[in-house]
């Protein structure tokens, strides 16, 4: 019995579910396929159709919170979101102003893996008076805060493949939280890309997994630490306590805060000599991002 035959002969519900499992599979396939660089996370995937719901108006014209699913775990109350977002610019801010530098109005600003804008929306006097963008790959992230935050914000869905859509030497400073800790493949292309179109000058700010970070995992020994279980697991396969690293990955999907994603872990010494030749490294400062070390670069 060929396919065709099959399908003519089984009820339309049961179609509807096989076609439904084909198409989860297929996406999983490509999502999973280390081999495939440009992927991003749709809006609704199993879906044909989809529809945006028109925003709703701002109360006392301040910035709305997303919805709680568009966390990826920062929080469990709008409080808690708010106040890890806004923890994370004063480190970042602290680290550029200890470097001799300082954001200022009349920048260009991108922030690279955006997400739900737990990190932006703390740049809205920023916003206001220069240029900040924020991409991911999330498109249901991104169409939320195009809906919700924008203006003054900019917002655009990119892909895992190495590239974004602005010319050379546009962006004063470009940060990236807890995104560098999702590229398992292409990392140092991406680092190049941020350098294009970062102007000579201009600094970057990345957070990353590093020795540090295994340390202050490993010595949390809750029943709950789902990711040092997954860490010592991986340690029995790979021995990078044992044998060291320079880099690596516990899975390899790209990072989109969903489970499954990649864990990327790099050596300092690793990122002071590879990265260190692109860009001049400025500052490497410890737990500046939960338990992730933030790397300043300048092109």
């Amino acid at each position: 019995m060929n396919i065709f035959n099959f399908l003519s002969r089984i009820t339309p519900s049961v179609k509807h579910k096989l076609v439904k499992k084909i198409q989860w599979e297929v996406k999983e396939g490509i999502k999973n396929d280390p081999h495939l660089a440009a992927k991003f996370y749709p809006v609704e995937p199993e879906s044909r159709h989809y529809r945006l719901a028109p925003p709703e108006a701002r109360i006392n014209n301040q910035l709305p919170v997303p919805p709680k699913d568009l966390w990826w775990g920062y929080g469990q109350t709008p409080e808690e979101y708010l106040k890890i977002g806004q923890g994370f610019v004063e480190a970042m801010k602290g680290a550029v102003k200890a470097a001799g530098g300082e954001l200022v109005p009349g920048q260009r600003i991108l922030d690279f893996g955006a997400a739900s804008g737990i990190m932006v929306r703390w740049l809205h006097d920023l916003a206001l008076a220069g240029e900040v963008w924020g991409v991911d790959i999330s498109e249901r992230h991104m169409y939320w805060c195009q809906q919700h935050l924008s203006p003054p914000f900019f917002f655009a869905t990119s892909t895992s493949f190495p590239h974004l859509p602005f010319e050379d030497n546009y962006f004063d400073f470009i940060y990236a939280g807890s995104v560098f800790t999702h590229i398992a493949d292409l990392s140092e292309t991406w680092l190049l890309e941020l350098k294009r179109i970062t102007k000579p000058g201009g600094k970057l700010y990345l957070t990353i997994h590093d020795e540090h970070t295994i340390d202050l995992i490993l010595a949390e020994k809750s029943a709950e630490n789902g990711f040092r279980d997954a860490l010592l697991a991986v340690d029995q396969e790979l021995q990078f306590q044992k044998r060291g690293f320079s880099m690596f990955t516990v899975n390899r999907t790209p990072g989109a805060g969903v489970a499954g994603d990649a864990q990327v872990f790099h050596h300092t010494n690793y990122i002071r000599k590879e990265w260190g030749h692109y860009l001049k490294l400025l500052s490497i400062t410890p737990e500046a991002y939960t338990k992730q070390t933030a790397i300043l670069l300048q092109k």
